[in-house]
Order: structure tokens, then sequence, then C-alpha cells
């Protein structure tokens, strides 16, 4: 397969859901072997940081990835985005410290990106030769080899509207579109004040997040019974492309996270004989 952009750049504005500032992000095309690369509007002359795990300052609640005193938060959602539409290479102009969170999901994303263009270079990929692991506790995350990508999420909250939800997903772009992308961040009500006097969900609310309430109700309503885990796989596909090629791989993961997601792409990177890349 051949490396691919997009065919005209797209702009989407809004807030940050953990500082609260608006910002508005462009998309544009690449050339071959560009990667994936935020650039600061904001900071006129500022480096790009590029959507690589050598670059990320913070995976607490989000992921943040930063080059030298640039910074980018956030970037989850619009990446997977990218990642589930197979997007190699884009040029992303950020005109803040976080890229806008929209509804919470990647809905309005896959809704702008409607042109990819095929290149003239062969697609990087790595294929997983053999299992990898990271573990924390209860939770655990493993790459396998496989003929595509596949996710398989398990979550495990106490909370009467969420318990055990798992899903089982091969990455496709339609299918992601039909049964990813709009799945929401989600949060509980008695976390928000803590939350927010530590720097996070200043600019979370109804409009972007799933509430889930103390009393075993939600403050909004869900899109699906399961859309909770439905958001994890969105996460992680998002962190998948700090891996900065293609992965053909299946991920198992037992209640994910960024840092977990990222433990496991760098655990990979460091056991040559697990991978060969194509």
């Amino acid at each position: 397969m051949n490396q691919a952009t997009l065919s005209t750049p797209f702009r989407a504005s809004g807030v940050g859901l953990h500082g609260g500032q608006p910002a508005e992000v462009t998309v544009s095309p690449a050339g071959p072997g560009h990667g994936i690369r935020f650039v600061r509007a904001d900071r006129p002359g500022s480096a790009d940081v590029p959507a690589h795990m050598d670059r990320v300052t913070s995976s607490r609640l989000a992921t943040t990835i930063s080059s030298g005193s640039e910074s980018v938060a956030t970037v989850e959602h619009l990446l997977s985005a990218l990642v589930a539409h197979r997007i190699d290479n884009a040029r992303i102009s950020v005109s803040g410290p976080e890229v806008p969170v929209l509804d919470g999901s990647a809905k309005r994303w896959v809704e702008l990106l409607t042109d990819r263009q095929e290149q003239d270079a062969r697609a990087r990929t790595i294929r997983v030769l053999r299992p990898v692991e990271v573990k924390s506790g209860v939770r655990s995350m493993r790459l396998l080899p496989s003929d595509g990508l596949e996710i398989d999420a398990t979550i495990d909250f106490e909370h009467a509207r969420i318990g055990v939800q798992k899903l089982a997903f091969r990455v496709d772009p339609d299918d992601y579109d039909r049964d990813i992308a709009w799945a929401r961040t989600f949060g509980f009500l008695d976390e928000v004040e803590a939350l927010r006097a530590n720097g996070f969900a200043r600019g979370g609310g109804l409009e972007n997040a799933v509430v889930f309430a103390p009393d075993g109700t939600t403050l909004n309503e869900l899109r699906a019974p399961d859309e909770p885990v439905r958001h994890k796989v969105l996460d992680i596909l998002g962190d998948v492309a700090l891996l900065g090629c293609r992965l053909q791989g299946h991920i198992q993961a037992i209640r994910p996270g960024h840092g977990m997601t990222l433990a496991l792409l760098r655990a990979l990177r460091a056991d040559p004989a697990a991978f060969e890349r194509v």
C-alpha cells in the first residue's frame, strides 16, 4: 500500500477539554515521508512537533506531545481519525495549546476528512512477529501478530451504567466511522471538582463529554450502552499514531489508558525480534 495524505485542507474550532482555551485547527496535506506533525500557529517561528512516542510529555487523561518549549495537548481524537483513514502525512496547525475537543469524539474530524489522496511512495508499516505485553496491577495490554490492525478492549468501572464492557474491532475506515468515531469521552461527576483543581476538565461539559453521576445515572444520554468502551478503542487508535508509521498487529487491552498504550509501543520498539519493518 502507498502512503496517503489529504486532497484539501480542512478546519475546525472549539475549546480544549482540559485547558478550556479556544483554538482553531487547520489540517493540511503534506508530502511523502513527512509524517503527521503539529505546529503552534499562535507562536510564529515555533518548531514542528512530530506525532511520535518520543515526543510525549504527558499521558495523564490525554496525550500531550512537545518539542522544546512547544507543546500540543489532547491530540488523540484527531490522530485517531487520521490513523483510521490511513492518513500518513499531514501538517496540523493549532492556534492554541490544545486541540479542540469538539463534541468529545472523533465524529466531526471524520466528517471533515472527506478527501484522501494516495502518494507515490510505499507506506511504512511495522508488522508484529511475536507477542509483546505490559502490565500495571490489574491493567494490561498485549500486542500479537495479525494480518491487519485489530483492537480488543475490556473496561471495568464500578458504575451501574458501565460495569464490564468488551469490544473487538478490526480497523477499517468505514467501520470506524460507523462504530467508533462518534463515541465521546466520559467522566464522573464526583471527580470533576478535583480534576479542575488540578488543571483538567476545565473545558468539559455536557456538550462534549458523557458525565456519570454517583447515583448510577448519567447527566446526558449515551449514544449507545457501550459508548465508554468504544471511546477507549478510539483513544487507543489515536495513541497508536505515535508509533510514527502504520501498525499491523492485534492489540488486546484490559483497562487501557494513554500511558498503557504508550508503554506497549515502547516495549515493542525495545524488542527488535518482535517486529519487522515492511
